[in-house]
């Protein structure tokens, strides 16, 4: 009994000491000269000022991208227009002529065929000033890059893959694919 009689007593000296130990820090202060508060503040300032440039900076570089990606828009709309209207003035020469073949009355089929013709041949002149060139797809293997499949053919006699049949001609302007060709191919 004079043992845990003996422990209690250690046990509340340590827990004095602990809450000594405690006050004594509770009302431990921090001093500071009067050239240190103002040195702290002058600190303090001038990171206040450095963040008020920083902010300014950054709402004018905002402002400045806002109004580059405006003025972009607008340059891609207006160059749109531009080559709108270029594509249109070199096809409006073909619609004169088919105009002009419409109005006359031939009374020979071949001569009505051969002015179809030639306006067939400067539609294809045009399109391929503007660069448009067709996609060669018959006797060549499928590329699904270029070729829409939309049939399949078995034929012993052709490797797999192989295009027999164009159905719908494709193009590519400067050698980017506008329209895939639409093909018939074998699948064994």
């Amino acid at each position: 009994m004079a043992e845990k009689e003996q422990e209690r007593l250690q046990t509340e000296s340590v827990q004095e000491n602990l809450n000594t130990e405690t006050a004594a820090e509770e009302n431990y202060e921090v001093c500071f000269q009067a050239e240190d508060v103002s040195q702290f503040m002058a600190a303090l300032d001038e990171k206040g000022r450095l963040l008020d440039e920083m902010t300014d900076r950054y709402k004018r570089l905002q402002a400045d991208f806002d109004n580059f990606r405006r003025r972009t828009r607008q340059e891609k709309e207006e160059l749109s227009i531009i080559v709108t209207e270029r594509i249109i003035c070199e096809l409006l020469p073909i619609v004169d002529n088919f105009e002009r073949a419409t109005v006359s009355t031939p009374n020979d089929v071949t001569a009505l065929a051969t002015g179809v013709e030639m306006i067939f041949r400067q539609l294809n002149s045009t399109l391929t000033q503007l660069g448009v060139e067709p996609i060669i797809a018959v006797g060549n293997m499928f590329d699904p890059a270029q070729h829409e499949a939309v049939l399949r053919l078995e034929d012993s006699s052709q490797p797999d893959g192989m295009i027999v049949e164009e159905l719908q001609k494709g193009y590519k302007v400067n050698g980017r694919v506008i329209r895939p060709s639409m093909v018939k191919v074998v699948g064994n």
